[in-house]
């Protein structure tokens, strides 16, 4: 009996001490932001009310100078998580394949340390699909986008990241990490905690996530959680000013869009240590954040391409502002967008110090330290910063990174109207306006005769869109102008549009026409003559309907967003047969009860 009992308590006490190690453990917690540059993050001396940036400025380490290894979210995450640049992990932009299985995430490391993982996106471009879901037990992904948001505030996922934490997770340390592209929608209505409405823009949006930020960190307090967790807040990219002329966000490697906030709150051993709060003005790349989270999590990297673009734990940073690694010590950025949408190579740049070289045709150079806002570019043989200037073409020229060629015209003008134009709907008449200007530049460009038809459909602007029809061949499109026009002469070449007229639907009709959507509204207006039950095709049209109509406002939105998200119809924005359809003056009432239901039906 002494022997049983001696045994249950060293079971017992075997338990305890496995739940204590577990305990005493400090958990991690990951924000990473898209468009949060450091400038966007201005820590003052004064109290602020409720906000999450000033409480992180009292009690963080603030690197001054961090920089993003892409200007593409996925990339840029996969570097933050594997503590590798692009050119090492392979993932150049926010398309598939993603990140490869046998690659080591900090996760999949967490998770053997039985830590409890958790990953909450707040949409796209990061969705399981990118292969950063490894090693993550719950990865929340299931994003269902409405018109009225496309993607998930991060109110919302800091809501369901405390229910996790207290539901699932208990007592355990986790290894938690969100993606937040909330400022990218600058035309989303936020409310302050007052209940007053903000205005549409960037700062409506930062001062919703600010907010949000200090929600959360006062959860973590009060669920004890906050001084053993160790938050890093970090940008994943920047944003475009207007005064870049002829620069694409995407592949803008300019300090604007690759210069990111980057703050790191250490955990604590006893609650009664005092905050940190230093600042560290030394270049550092997401990559190097990624190195903190797996030395975090004791385990080191090695690095096995150190002679070209070192990275390192930033771990002694946390411990003292006075660091040790060289301020000449090269940072490498890159935009993969060109060589995804097939507009040309990957477009690279190096950063030492105060130099930062861009590797174009026509080489970019700047020095950062008296040129704040790199306007000025310098003469490649500068003699201050030429053996920087060479070291940095060396190594791209090393790591096989070509020249970046000037980008088409076509580009640099369709992708050149800004978010609201595009997402604002008091704002589309202007949108009208301005895509006609810009074909009339691009005649030959495809994409923009489609989105001008589209907005042109949308405005029901029957002359702009009789023009596009008659100037470009395209049958539907003059005729349905046309007949709105009042036209009686007006025809139509097409092989689906005869079977909304025709007395008798043949088989060989139905087989010619090959719109599934156009066919579905062909079968509920003419339901008698195709046996079917009308009301019982009306739903199913509804709902197909709502369907492609959300897929035309997630590419619309992409589009405003610079073709920035992998999406499903290959970034086609055009009008579609069934919308020409429906905007037939004969079935005016027909549209305007397809059109209810979707703005009305949020399922």
């Amino acid at each position: 009996m002494q022997k049983v009992i001696l045994t249950l308590l060293l079971s017992l006490l075997s338990l305890v001490q496995l739940s204590c190690k577990a305990n005493d453990k400090n958990s991690v917690l990951v924000i990473a932001v898209d468009e949060l540059t450091t400038s966007d993050v201005l820590c003052s001396q004064e109290e602020a009310e409720r906000s999450g940036f000033q409480l992180l400025c009292n009690e963080s380490v603030r690197f001054t100078h961090a920089f993003s290894p892409s200007t593409l979210s996925v990339p840029a995450m996969a570097s933050l998580l594997t503590g590798l640049y692009p050119y090492q992990h392979k993932v150049r932009h926010n398309g598939r394949p993603g990140l490869a299985p046998e690659l080591e995430l900090a996760s999949e490391l967490a998770l053997q340390q039985d830590y409890r993982t958790s990953f909450f996106s707040g949409g796209a471009p990061v969705f399981r699909r990118s292969g950063l879901n490894q090693g993550f037990e719950l990865f929340e992904d299931n994003l269902v986008p409405t018109f009225s948001s496309l993607f998930r505030p991060f109110k919302k996922n800091a809501d369901a990241f405390m229910q996790w934490l207290h539901q699932d997770v208990g007592p355990d340390s986790f290894f938690s990490v969100f993606y937040v592209p909330d400022l990218i929608f600058t035309t989303t209505v936020t409310m302050t905690d007052l209940g007053e409405t903000r205005n549409l823009s960037f700062e409506s949006q930062l001062d919703e996530l600010d907010e949000s930020l200090y929600e959360l960190f006062q959860s973590l307090k009060a669920a004890n959680r906050w001084d053993n967790t160790t938050v890093v807040l970090v940008g994943l990219n920047g944003h475009t000013t207007s005064e870049r002329y002829k620069e694409l966000s995407p592949l803008n490697l300019h300090g604007e869009n690759t210069q990111v906030a980057l703050f790191i709150k250490p955990s604590q051993k006893r609650k009664r240590d005092l905050a940190i709060h230093w600042k560290v003005d030394q270049n550092v790349s997401l990559v190097d954040v990624g190195r903190t989270l797996f030395e975090l999590l004791g385990e080191s990297i090695i690095d096995n391409d150190a002679a070209s673009f070192p990275a390192l734990s930033l771990q002694g940073a946390l411990k003292s502002p006075n660091v040790t690694w060289a301020e000449d010590r090269p940072l490498l950025i890159e935009s993969g967008w060109a060589f995804w949408r097939k507009a040309g190579p990957i477009r690279s740049a190096g950063i030492s110090h105060h130099v930062l070289y861009i590797n174009d045709e026509s080489p970019l150079l700047y020095n950062t330290l008296v040129d704040r806002f790199e306007v000025n570019p310098l003469p490649l043989l500068q003699e201050s910063i030429l053996p920087t200037t060479q070291k940095l073409q060396n190594l791209l020229s090393k790591n096989q990174f070509p020249a970046f060629p000037p980008i088409q015209s076509e580009w640099t003008k369709k992708l050149s109207l800004p978010f609201s134009r595009w997402m604002r709907p008091d704002q589309e008449a202007d949108l009208l306006r301005d895509l006609k200007r810009l074909l009339a530049q691009q005649p030959q460009s495809l994409d923009l005769l489609n989105w001008t038809a589209q907005i042109a459909l949308n405005q029901r602007d029957w002359e702009t869109l009789k023009n596009l029809g008659t100037k470009n061949k395209i049958s539907v499109w003059q005729y349905v102008a046309e007949k709105n026009l009042n036209s009686k002469t007006a025809k139509v070449t097409d092989s689906c549009f005869p079977l909304l007229t025709v007395a008798t639907i043949e088989t060989e009709q139905l087989k010619n026409c090959t719109d599934p959507l156009f066919l579905e509204l062909v079968d509920w207006l003419r339901a008698e003559a195709r046996g079917f039950s009308r009301d019982a095709q009306r739903k199913r049209f509804e709902r197909s309907f709502r369907n492609y109509m959300l897929d035309q406002q997630i590419q619309r939105a992409n589009i405003a967003a610079g073709l920035i998200w992998d999406t499903s119809r290959e970034n086609i924005f055009a009008p579609s047969r069934t919308e020409f359809a429906l905007s037939l003056p004969e079935y005016a009432r027909v549209r305007a009860q397809a059109y209810k239901a979707i703005q009305t039906d949020e399922y």
